[in-house]
């Protein structure tokens, strides 16, 4: 089963560790506990642990606010004969949500193209800030400056 990790922002692993990317080819509308709904980009990516152990990473990356939540699987090292099994139950758990995937096979890209599906992959960078307008959690858009208003209808 794969559970949100809320100290997880995002992966910092190298191409060489990384063992898949698989993508998204859509993006619904979910809603994730504790966050707005809104659109949302999914990837699964498999990781090779410094121990040879391999992990399964579920990313949600939210289009509007440019977050990132982070599921992990029960078991978070898994030899490559779990792998597999891991990564059906991840690609279920995505489709669940309404996604249709992409596998990049990105271990038979290219060193450059990997490296440039790692940069636009949001789920290794960093949380970007929230996109200009952005409704604030729980709020709409701010009210509009009555005197600003007064101006644009007075030049009418």
């Amino acid at each position: 089963m794969f559970v949100p990790d809320p100290s997880i922002t995002h992966l910092s692993a190298t191409r060489e560790q990384v063992v898949a990317v698989i993508e998204s080819i859509n993006q619904p509308q979910v809603s994730v506990p504790g966050k707005a709904p809104q659109a949302v980009v999914g990837h699964l990516c498999g990781v090779r642990n410094a121990n040879g152990t391999l992990s399964i990473y579920v990313g949600l990356h939210l289009v509007r606010t440019g977050e990132n939540v982070v599921y992990v699987h029960d078991r978070r090292q898994l030899t490559v004969e779990e792998y597999r099994q891991v990564e059906i139950e991840g690609l279920q758990f995505l489709e669940s949500m309404g996604f249709m995937l992409d596998n990049l096979n990105f271990r038979n890209l290219t060193p450059d193209v990997q490296e440039q599906a790692l940069r636009r992959t949001p789920l290794f960078s960093p949380p970007r800030p929230a996109a200009p307008g952005a409704a604030a959690p729980g709020g709409g858009t701010a009210p509009a400056d009555p005197a600003r208003l007064a101006r644009l209808l007075a030049s009418f």
